[in-house]
């Protein structure tokens, strides 16, 4: 004899499955009944998110740019002149240590004489013949991480710490270093505002457009709706059809968007790599399709995610305010 739990168990998930098909049979039929309300539908929101990933693709080039930039920006800190040389070492081994720091370069004072004399050999003779000393400071580059740490690690120079190794009065009036640093910082700042801002609005009307899509076809099929609830179909049920429909827009969208940017991504590789000769410009290609190559299903992930949310809430929004108003006039 069979177990009656393990049967009831079977006959409950077998109903769920009946239920579902049966909602995902009456939402197609639906949409079906309106192929153009769902081509038009579903092509607008597709072009939306087809945007949504040119914004995202700029957004990705312009962090790697601006982080190639800023890897070229470095700091450059003047010692003073009465420092010995093993203070200094110790200085650049301290330095080293901090965290926002990615390298650290010792330019000693003949060093950079000697640089100096390979480009302005004239300049060298005629220190030289008038017995004047060297003129140029020992220099310590430093590099950050990112360009976020330049100025912290201006701040860090600062300190009391090092008042008596490092030119203060230099460090504090090079006003372009720290300029620089803060350009680079708020054009990131506003590409990613930017950025944030256009993912809201393009969410807001991707809600817009499928409520207003649903809202329709529950004006046009309100009669059916009406006899359906009158044999006993249950509100669920009603409900369920309609979500379908929503995630069916939202869905098909996102596809439909993945191809076209697929494809435009694969023409202007195939197309600009031999044309660009910019070194920041090809940085910023190569990361775009660093993240669509290595990163694809991620992102895709990503995006499933946030237009099934979308298109479910959309959806049911406009259900509900329908099945609200009809049971108010009730």
């Amino acid at each position: 004899m069979k177990n009656p739990l393990q049967f009831l168990f079977r006959s409950s998930w077998e109903r769920r499955r009946i239920w579902l098909e049966r909602v995902i049979k009456n939402g197609w039929h639906d949409l079906m009944r309106s192929k153009l309300l769902t081509l038009g539908t579903t092509v607008i929101i597709a072009l939306m998110f087809f945007v949504f990933n040119l914004i995202l693709a700029l957004s990705f080039a312009s962090d790697s740019i601006l982080q190639s930039v800023g890897e070229k920006v470095d700091i450059r800190v003047e010692i003073q002149d009465e420092v010995e040389y093993y203070t200094i070492q110790n200085f650049v081994a301290q330095v080293k240590n901090n965290p926002e720091v990615k390298e650290v370069v010792y330019i000693s004072k003949e060093e950079a004489l000697g640089r100096f004399s390979q480009k302005y050999p004239n300049v060298i003779r005629f220190l030289e013949n008038n017995d004047l000393k060297n003129p140029l400071p020992n220099v310590v580059r430093i590099v950050g991480k990112d360009v976020s740490s330049n100025n912290k690690i201006i701040a860090y120079l600062e300190g009391e710490t090092f008042s008596r190794i490092v030119n203060q009065e230099k460090l504090s009036s090079d006003i372009d270093q720290k300029g620089r640093n803060e350009k680079i910082l708020n054009i990131t700042q506003f590409i990613k505002g930017v950025g944030l801002w256009m993912n809201f609005i393009f969410a807001i009307v991707a809600i817009l457009i499928i409520f207003n899509s649903i809202n329709i076809n529950i004006h046009t099929h309100r009669y059916e709706i009406n006899i359906m609830q009158l044999v006993g179909a249950k509100t669920n049920f009603i409900r369920g059809g309609y979500l379908f429909e929503g995630l069916f827009y939202a869905l098909s969208a996102l596809i439909v968007s993945l191809l076209f940017s697929r494809l435009t991504l694969v023409y202007l590789t195939r197309n600009l790599v031999d044309i660009i000769t910019d070194e920041s410009l090809l940085i910023g290609l190569n990361s775009i399709l660093f993240h669509f190559d290595d990163q694809f299903w991620l992102t895709v992930g990503w995006q499933l995610l946030g237009v099934a949310l979308v298109g479910l809430f959309s959806s049911y929004l406009a259900i509900e305010l329908y099945l609200r108003r009809r049971l108010s006039f009730n």
